[in-house]
């Protein structure tokens, strides 16, 4: 079903007129188009995150050209793509009809000739798809279109440039959805390497759920889900013979047990005699694992009504107290492999999944008590108690970082300051997280009992720098602010200890330098630990705030008013509304002005994006002068406004601008705007810094000065 377009979208993509609004997926946003054919298509719109990366730009140039080669039966053929395009766009076949999931949402389970139907018709998809050398790795229920004359798989062959393109701990690290995903993707030691099978294992999955209404292996959560793909057998018993006999041996543990897709068309056309496949045999799970109950009529409650289905992580507090290693494996598995089945779960699963990681450890405290969560006779008729921990990683109480294997602790002096050690006593050896999608922002108490911004850490980047420290910085959700928290066996007093990372790496305490630094290591388990040491309720709560210290603010005084900015509006320049800050051409080339995930500012790009919208508006002034007449404060504007307090360029030093957060009558984000000449232009100058750029890049002198602002959607 199509929808208006909304405030902000394009109404054209090269040569296409965008007419509605078709949804929103992984990869960016869908719209209905018309081609100057008249025919319609769906065009596929890059997120900007990805538009900014050139590695993605050359995947996806790559991989739309081996697409662009399915032959389009049983397939949405893919007609036309401008990787190079700003944003970059793949243009689709329009399918007209319902998805399978919508399907079997209004509908039920299919069967008969229906369900024999989708069956042959996605197993040619495959075939076509394998025979050109591509990879679908996102078939799901959603991705198969019931059209005029069959079954269409849409979104084939695309994955892996997003997929590739990914980071350790990236919210998009994985492209699909966990109850169709082969368990190789899962965990490395069922295949080393993502082949045509993931697609064939989705195939038995999307089967099962187009005649169960349910997948094949189905949990609570998507963590317990992604469990019992690793070690349990299918429920396929709502499927019909002999159709489930091909169900489950496309559903087979390991790549090598699956038959291909040409393999399963086969099955499925040669009838019966040949459709009884035997399933391979499961290796049994290990003995930390709970086996999945079996399936009954009345599916049971979730334990943690509260979380629902998105509870996220899994963890290896199931280990022994004190033990930083899983126990010694059972003989038909590599070793390590256990500590990869629970990595999954919660750690490459967390970037996949839509909680923290509350959901895990509180799996874990459930199993460490004996208690499978399931109503019974001897459930309690209250709310189960909170312990501390699951109440930190909720974002309910203030803690501090413990060095595992030492009595110092994380302090944040003040913004932006680095860390440093501790002996954990006031506030500013305490903190508070913020959950934000599967990840968390980590709140400083520096400033508890102050009138100041909040104050959040995050990686400083300085190419001169050998050290990626964490810093005092805005809280604002960035690869730089957003981090994981990764259950990784308990300290020396048997607590659990956490692996922290993000994007950038995860934290270390580099003993010889004596500060700390956000690293690539691998895997978590070679990461430094840190433990969550409870401190009490969170600052909302206290009762007796901090002694006052001097505010970080404006100081007291007069009323602040808008500096006056008359002449600005008189010629033109764009006030009070998202703009890009653009260098004009005439004066040596279109630069925008960027802000970046760390902070850091530059003239680069061509591209309108959430990081170059920003807005102008008056500076807040003690009293109106011609000293501070034109001055303005530039505030980024991204289309989704961002948690935390608003970020106002910030003008350091000489050449040293940064994104902080805003602060009324603060002379370093007060900006002088001259007009230069035409109307709309102006040059730009800070507290210490005059705007000049060439190619680019800040310069003290020379380069060119003229700017302007244009109005953005």
């Amino acid at each position: 079903m199509s929808m208006p377009l909304r405030p902000g979208d394009p109404t054209r993509l090269g040569v296409y007129d965008l007419i509605a609004r078709l949804g929103q997926g992984g990869m960016g946003s869908v719209f209905l188009a018309r081609a100057p054919d008249e025919r319609l298509v769906a065009i596929k719109m890059v997120r900007p995150e990805f538009a900014d990366d050139p590695e993605f730009r050359g995947r996806f140039r790559s991989e739309v050209s081996r697409a662009r080669q399915v032959p389009p039966f049983s397939t949405a053929a893919v007609l036309d793509a401008a990787p190079d395009h700003d944003p970059p766009y793949l243009v689709v076949e329009y399918v007209d009809g319902p998805s399978l999931t919508a399907y079997v949402n209004e509908r039920g389970p299919l069967s008969g000739a229906a369900l024999q139907g989708v069956a042959v018709g996605v197993a040619t998809a495959l075939t076509a798809i394998h025979g050109a050398g591509v990879i679908h790795r996102d078939l799901k229920p959603g991705n198969v279109l019931f059209a005029l004359g069959g079954i269409k798989v849409i979104d084939f062959g695309i994955a892996r440039a997003f997929e590739a393109t990914s980071r350790h701990t990236s919210t998009d690290q994985m492209v699909g959805t966990v109850a169709y995903m082969a368990p190789e993707r899962l965990d490395p030691t069922f295949g080393a390497e993502v082949t045509t099978a993931v697609d064939v294992f989705a195939w038995g999955a999307v089967v099962t759920y187009a005649a169960t209404s349910h997948t094949p292996f189905a949990g609570e959560s998507p963590t317990v889900t992604a469990m019992r793909i690793l070690t349990q057998q299918p429920d396929t018993s709502g499927v019909p013979e002999p159709l489930r006999g091909v169900v489950e041996a496309a559903l087979a543990k390991y790549p090598r047990d699956r038959p291909t897709a040409r393999e399963l068309l086969d099955l499925l056309l040669d009838g019966p005699t040949r459709a009884a496949v035997r399933p391979m045999p499961v290796p049994p799970p290990p003995a930390d694992i709970v086996p999945a109950p079996a399936r009954t009529s009345a599916r049971t409650p979730h334990p943690y009504p509260d979380r629902g289905p998105d509870s996220a992580h899994a963890s290896d507090s199931a280990l022994p107290p004190g033990s930083a290693l899983p126990p010694e494996p059972a003989p038909h598995r590599k070793a390590g492999s256990r500590v990869r089945q629970w990595a999954v779960a919660g750690v490459a699963l967390a970037t996949l999944l839509t909680a923290g990681l509350v959901g895990g450890h509180m799996l874990s405290a459930n199993r460490a008590t004996g208690s499978t969560g399931a109503a019974g006779p001897a459930a309690s008729s209250g709310p189960a108690p909170v312990d501390p921990l699951t109440a930190i990683l909720a974002g309910n109480r203030r803690f501090s970082m413990q060095l595992s294997e030492s009595d110092r602790f994380f302090m944040l002096e003040d913004a932006p300051a680095e860390l440093e050690l501790s002996d954990g006593t006031g506030s500013r050896s305490q903190f508070v997280l913020e959950p934000v999608g599967v990840d968390y922002m980590i709140q400083s108490l520096t400033n508890e009992g102050y009138a100041a911004a909040p104050v959040c850490l995050g990686v400083k980047i300085d190419p001169d720098e050998p050290i990626a420290p964490l810093v005092g910085t805005a809280c604002t959700p960035t690869k730089a602010t957003l981090f994981s928290l990764i259950e990784a066996g308990r300290d020396a007093a048997g607590r659990p200890a956490f692996s922290i990372g993000n994007d950038y790496g995860f934290l270390q305490w580099n003993a010889q330098a004596r500060r700390t630094s956000v690293e690539e290591i691998g895997e978590p388990r070679y990461a430094d630990k840190y433990t969550l040491v409870d401190r009490g309720e969170p600052p909302a709560s206290t009762s007796a705030p901090a002694a006052p210290k001097p505010s970080t603010v404006a100081p007291s005084g007069p009323k602040l008013v808008d500096a006056d900015v008359s002449v600005l509006k008189n010629l033109g320049v764009a006030l009070g509304v998202p703009v890009v800050i653009t260098l004009t051409a005439d004066s040596g080339g279109s630069h925008h002005l960027r802000s970046h995930p760390d902070g850091s500012v530059d003239l680069t790009g061509t591209g309108v994006t959430e990081s170059t919208r920003m807005t102008i508006k008056p500076a807040r002034v003690r009293k109106r002068s011609e000293a501070n007449q034109n001055q303005v404060q530039i505030v980024a504007t991204p289309k989704v406004p961002a948690a935390g307090t608003p970020t106002c360029l910030t003008d350091i030093r000489e050449t040293v601008l940064r994104m902080q957060p805003c602060r009324p009558g603060d002379a370093t984000q007060a900006w002088t705007l001259t007009p230069a000449g035409d109307s709309g232009l102006f040059e730009v100058r800070g507290a210490h810094t005059a705007l000049r750029s060439e190619d680019g890049a800040l310069l003290k002198e020379g380069g060119w000065s003229a700017f302007d602002a244009r109005a953005v959607a």
